[in-house]
């Protein structure tokens, strides 16, 4: 009983948390000082370890790799899979992007394993941004698509309108603007109708560049606009 309260109080400071990071950190940190060494320590570790992502990739590693560690040791495989997802993450950062591939195709084999199709697609995408960074194009649209299929199997809708946008930036960076723009259409369409206000700014400036590039420059503002009013 126990053990199912600490997971579910776990489970609603991620829920609530990630709106005030500062808070999530706090939480998180003072129910790491009593916790054992189980799936719950690994969970807190893993959040941690993705609270830090983005502004603090040293402690980021240093949560991640505790939560890898703890994971690998009780044989937790989704703590593991979460562990080196992050590992990758943090690595491409800082742009070592060989390091980054192995940890995602490690994150990638065990979520097959476990049949998490939500996970793999995660995984794919996260391989695609590499393959994007370093420019090639055929691996990432390769993953990509691979990601697609999954999501729109499992009716993820906002993986797969991620799914869409990433094809239309690869296609985008490729001066595909025809192919960059069906793609980017294909992913608003997708945020508008389940609401994600983020991915449509997102995607309104996205498309606004391309007409950007083409010239079109009242298309362009009409869309930079569009962004600018979702953001305010």
């Amino acid at each position: 009983m126990k053990k199912f309260l600490l997971l579910l109080c776990i489970t609603l400071i991620i829920i609530n948390g990630f709106a005030q990071d500062g808070h999530l950190v706090d939480s998180l940190q003072t129910i790491l000082k009593t916790a054992k060494q189980d799936t719950n320590k690994a969970i807190i570790l893993n959040q941690l370890g993705k609270a830090y992502l983005s502004n603090d990739p040293d402690k980021a590693m240093e949560y991640a790799g505790q939560a890898m560690v703890l994971s690998e040791k009780i044989g937790y495989k989704k703590g593991l899979a979460n562990a080196y997802h992050s590992m990758g993450i943090i690595k491409r950062n800082k742009g070592d992007y060989l390091p980054a591939l192995e940890f995602h195709n490690k994150a990638l084999k065990i979520r097959e394993e476990m049949s998490d199709k939500k996970g793999i697609a995660g995984s794919y995408n996260n391989i695609a941004i590499i393959y994007t960074q370093q420019g090639n194009y055929p691996e990432a649209l390769k993953n990509n698509f691979a990601a697609l299929k999954i999501q729109e199997e499992i009716g993820d809708k906002n993986g797969i309108a991620i799914s869409y946008n990433s094809i239309g930036i690869i296609y985008y960076d490729q001066g595909k603007f025809p192919e960059a723009l069906k793609n980017y259409f294909a992913a608003l369409k997708i945020r508008e109708e389940i609401g994600e206000k983020h991915g449509i700014a997102l995607t309104y400036n996205n498309i606004g560049n391309i007409y950007v590039d083409q010239g079109n420059y009242p298309e362009a503002l009409k869309y930079h606009f569009a962004s600018l009013k979702i953001k305010e």
